[in-house]
């Protein structure tokens, strides 16, 4: 994170910055661990044509560990009333701290996609968004 916000290819990095340093901050997962997909964004989701979820692809990431990870959807496949209701749906699964990580997780994972995404225009689009996204909560 610290280089890619040195890069210069992030923009507004004293902003992205210091939400990454609050969201850090929040504690661990300390549960069993959970299935992961561990790279849950758009460009990892089949639509219908109708609309609606068809498929989830590209599991070369899957692993067991803390579900924020796969939260991280909230903010990089969602707008914000798009995240509202899938906050919605999933109330009461997880805590605050989970929901702060998944936070964190879109972040980073965005920052990588604005960062490293020169021959992939899609993931640096999805990468763009989701950082707004992610800055505004």
């Amino acid at each position: 994170m610290r280089e890619r916000l040195a890069s210069g290819a992030v923009p507004e990095p004293r902003r992205v910055g210091a939400l990454w340093a609050e969201l850090v901050s929040t504690p661990l997962w300390e549960g069993s661990p959970s299935w992961i997909h561990g790279d849950l964004h758009p460009a990892n989701l089949l639509l219908h044509d109708a609309g609606g979820l068809a498929a989830v692809i590209d599991f070369g990431d899957m692993a067991a560990g803390d579900p924020a990870t796969d939260l991280a959807a909230a903010w990089l496949t969602f707008e914000t009333s798009g995240r509202r209701r899938f906050v919605a749906a999933m109330a009461g699964r997880y805590d605050d701290a989970t929901w702060r990580r998944g936070r964190g997780w879109a972040l980073c994972m965005a920052t990588a996609m604005v960062a490293h995404s020169d021959d992939a225009p899609v993931l640096a689009a999805v990468g763009q968004e989701a950082l707004h996204q992610v800055l505004e909560g």
